[in-house]
């Protein structure tokens, strides 16, 4: 029988565990949970893109920071040598598919360089999980996508997800390593900044007072990030090698989503479409009945999470103008 959630951050309990890309949104929450856990986190993250609050949340929180490029093998050789960790949660990326467009050395650098440089000197015995994503599918030849659907992504990000997933693989076939690989389909919440679109849209309409949208029609697999974090422990605390997708499988149009914020705001809030085609592919929804199978079941769901996102929202827009 697959154990709980509960049983699964328990067993992280005096555990040590590294988490690349602690700063940013996915990886601040889950050094925050395996934290209170009991687990001894080291959050590493060179900090270009980073939450404002990250050194206030790790002094309150009783966590390790420490300065990271994973582009450099020989930090990463020092790093994991002086920690040993037991767990490897590897989440840095250049995860904005524009930004992976706009410069590629880069990307390529960070997502397959960079977890080159993690799968070499991690521990030989800890246990390594490699965030890649749905992104990989690339345009579904069926939905929702199983984890056995044809990798056809061909953007430079999915690209550098495709090369990473083999990677990995390669890593578990010819050394013995236990590494897992998860898919990611679209996490959003308390946190996320940037141009995501959950956040996007909740800033236009609270700021603005409308919406402006590049294709309604594009659907996404939205999950809070509370459930993807219970995902990425349950991942962990198993031997599923994966690939394992993380999604809730059900579908939300943006139209639909960008309707929701708009009543949740201030009533019907006026939606603009930009006509111009979505970065990625048009449709993504998870099968996810392994991630199930690993014990895991979605705790907060879509609405409740948009509820959340928008109260954080509305009280970092208050904060900015005080």
């Amino acid at each position: 029988m697959a154990p709980t959630i509960d049983e699964a951050e328990r067993s992280f309990s005096g555990k040590r565990v590294l988490i690349t890309g602690a700063a940013g949104f996915l990886g601040s929450h889950l050094c925050l949970r395996l934290s209170k856990a009991g687990a001894s986190v080291t959050g590493a993250d060179n900090l270009s893109v980073a939450r404002p609050d990250w050194a206030s949340l790790a002094s309150q929180n009783g966590f390790e920071t420490v300065p990271l490029d994973i582009r450099h093998g020989e930090e990463v050789r020092r790093g994991m040598a002086e920690r040993s960790p037991e767990v490897v949660f590897h989440l840095a990326a250049v995860a904005n598919p524009r930004a992976c467009k706009q410069d590629f050395p880069l990307a390529f650098d960070v997502n397959v360089v960079g977890l080159e440089n993690i799968l070499r000197h991690a521990p030989a015995t800890s246990r390594v999980v490699f965030m890649s994503s749905a992104a990989v599918y690339g345009a579904p030849e069926r939905l929702p996508i199983d984890e056995g659907h044809p990798r056809k992504g061909s953007d430079p990000y999915s690209v550098t997800k495709i090369i990473g997933e083999d990677l990995a693989g390669s890593y578990k076939r010819n050394y013995g390593r236990s590494v897992a690989i998860v898919r990611n389909f679209n996490t959003f919440g308390v946190g996320q900044a940037g141009d995501y679109i959950v956040p996007q849209l909740i800033r236009q309409a609270l700021t603005e007072g409308r919406m402006e949208l590049w294709d309604p029609s594009t659907v996404r697999d939205l999950m809070y990030i509370d459930d993807t974090i219970d995902a990425l422990v349950q991942v962990a605390a198993s031997e599923d090698a994966g690939p394992i997708n993380l999604g809730t499988g059900r579908g939300t149009t943006v139209g639909d989503l960008a309707a929701m914020i708009g009543r949740k705001v201030g009533g019907s809030l006026p939606i603009v479409d930009l006509k111009k085609k979505v970065v990625g592919s048009p449709a993504l929804v998870s099968d996810n009945g392994r991630l199930q199978r690993l014990g895991w079941s979605e705790r907060v769901g879509f609405e409740q999470g948009v509820d959340r996102t928008i109260t954080w929202s509305r009280a970092q827009l208050a904060g900015a103008k005080a």
